[in-house]
């Protein structure tokens, strides 16, 4: 990890384009990277409560990617793709990244009941 001339921790330069979700999960190893790079598993749990998800496609792998779209609750469809790099979530853009976390925490806000 880089320091600044204080001590504090620098930013990566995407810190302004990122999201980075992390979760202690209490299973197996294996089965948690089972759950994260098997398509059987991740329709299964992908996404916000009351979502489903349906891959168009998969290859996990470095710089493979997942096409897929979660539908919602209210019928709305969010097109969506990742590109498997490292885990964390960097958009093209600020505004990008502000939209998604817009979209995303107004469907939870929507799917609660």
């Amino acid at each position: 990890m880089s320091m600044t001339g204080r001590g504090t921790p620098a930013q990566p330069a995407t810190a302004d384009r990122e999201i980075v979700i992390s979760r202690v999960i209490d299973a197996p190893r294996e089965l948690v990277f089972e759950a994260f790079t098997a398509v059987r598993h991740l329709a299964r749990w992908w996404g916000p409560e009351g979502f489903t998800t349906t891959t168009r496609s998969f290859e996990f792998r470095v710089d493979g990617e997942w096409d897929f779209v979660m539908h919602g609750p209210d019928g709305t469809d969010y097109q969506e793709w990742i590109i498997w790099t490292d885990m964390r979530t960097v958009f093209p853009t600020k505004q990008l990244r502000d939209e998604a976390v817009e979209r995303y925490t107004r469907s939870r806000a929507a799917s609660r009941p």
